[in-house]
């Protein structure tokens, strides 16, 4: 068998591209699933799969490839935020994002635990946000499904650690790149006054959480918080 895979939701990310263009996974054999036509860095190493998140995700015509891996790494990204209030947000929209930013997370997560119970080795990364969990104005739909998501994270830590299986999540805070670029001056300003260091986020800082929560297999049901501080 082959060392490593990692499995990628949300490839098109605004966050997974900028970790690949700054160079990190240099080299890693990836396998990503994307539901958008934003640019998108393509490499040898890895395999893109242009996919409907609103439907069921089914990987069975891929799955051979991701069971010729003895170690498999599921790195949730997928996240999509509409911006509107409670009462403006409609039945469509809510469950829109419920299923590109939790149900596709739960739907890979059981396509890839039965073979990473097989292996006796998985790891399970989900990506949330602080300033999303902590919720705000407009952000209904985005702040429950992020939460949803960890709740997910939290249940398969408890019945799948025995499998030498962890499952964790990391807190991003503020980084210059996707919804931290669209934000007025005033509100950027707002925000950095509530970072201790008053900077955002470097890209390095998510690899490395990344790396440690892989190479730890003591490390279960955690979240550690990759935001400066900001609360």
């Amino acid at each position: 068998m082959k060392e490593k895979i990692y499995i990628i939701s949300g490839g098109s990310s605004s966050i997974f591209q900028k970790l690949l263009s700054e160079k990190y996974f240099v080299n890693e054999k990836i396998f990503a699933i994307y539901n958008s036509s934003k640019k998108i860095i393509k490499n040898k190493n890895i395999n893109y799969l242009k996919f409907n998140y609103t439907k069921k995700v089914n990987l069975k015509k891929h799955i051979k490839i991701i069971k010729s891996y003895k170690k498999i790494i599921f790195i949730n990204f997928a996240s999509n935020k509409t911006n509107k209030t409670f009462l403006n947000i409609s039945n469509d929209e809510f469950l829109r994002d419920f299923k590109i930013n939790t149900l596709s997370y739960f739907d890979i997560a059981k396509i890839v635990l039965p073979l990473m119970i097989k292996n006796n080795w998985g790891r399970i990364i989900n990506i949330s946000s602080t300033g999303g969990e902590k919720g705000d104005i407009g952000t209904l739909t985005y702040t429950s499904t992020k939460l949803a998501s960890n709740g997910i994270t939290n249940i398969i830590s408890k019945e799948f650690g025995r499998f030498n299986v962890t499952s964790n999540t990391i807190k991003l805070g503020n980084f210059k790149t996707g919804m931290y670029l669209n934000l007025s001056e005033k509100l950027k300003k707002k925000i950095l006054k509530e970072i201790p260091s008053g900077k955002t986020g470097n890209f390095s800082n998510i690899y490395k959480a990344i790396n440690f929560l892989i190479n730890s297999d003591y490390t279960n049901n955690a979240t550690i918080n990759v935001d400066g501080g900001y609360r």
